[in-house]
């Protein structure tokens, strides 16, 4: 009857030792998953941030080459002028970002009981970025006064930030060639915009991302 209570009190304690370690395991395996679930959901939401930002970035750079894409392609160059009424196209090659002021047919009607022609003075010029990047905010400046302050006035917003690059370049059919600087007033250029415009864009965000735009098309051809 002793052997029989001894053997019982043993099996007794090995069962009670053997659930002890049982519950440390879970724990710990609990304390893993638990861990690896906070990796998996921390690397999703930067996955998910990194997305957003690649997003934005491409799309604020489409916009801005859509925009310059369809107000230079619509250059407008006439030899019809006054002191008062001026057309242009003027453009500087800077590094890193190229600076052109031009009228353009392109412009867009917003509200339909003011007067307004398609007409439009514009620049794209460049300056420290808004948001505190280390690159550049492209500013948009439209003006429906045409007139000889070619460089002032109008509605001046942000196009785009982060740009690190913004090289123009523009054809000349008489010499073939393509040039990084234009100027209407001068006497081989002198009331003709170029016949064909280069345009590459390239953005970087604070993280690194990037994006990198080109096109190249004729500029509308248009009766003096």
């Amino acid at each position: 009857m002793t052997l029989w209570s001894t053997h019982d009190a043993s099996s007794a304690r090995a069962q009670r030792g053997m659930t002890l370690i049982e519950i440390l395991i879970a724990m710990a395996t609990l304390a893993f998953m638990a861990i690896s679930v906070i990796i998996v959901f921390r690397n999703s939401t930067d996955v998910q941030q990194d997305i957003r930002a690649r997003t934005e970035l491409s799309q604020m750079g489409r916009n801005a080459m859509e925009l310059m894409r369809r107000e230079i392609y619509m250059a407008y160059v006439s030899t019809q002028t006054t002191e008062e009424w001026q057309t242009f196209f003027k453009a500087t090659d800077r590094d890193p970002i190229d600076e052109v002021h031009f009228v353009t047919r392109g412009h867009e009607k917003r509200y339909s009981n003011v007067k307004e022609s398609d007409l439009a003075e514009i620049s794209y010029v460049s300056e420290s970025d808004r948001t505190g990047g280390a690159y550049a905010t492209l500013i948009h400046r439209e003006d429906t006064t045409i007139d000889d302050q070619w460089d002032r006035g109008g509605t001046v917003l942000p196009l785009s930030h982060n740009v690190r690059r913004l090289n123009l370049r523009y054809y000349d059919p008489k010499k073939e060639e393509w040039l990084d600087e234009w100027d209407s007033e001068q006497a081989e250029q002198l009331n003709k915009p170029p016949s064909a415009v280069e345009i590459h864009l390239e953005l970087e965000d604070a993280v690194g991302n990037t994006a990198t735009f080109f096109t190249r098309g004729r500029i509308m051809p248009h009766g003096l």
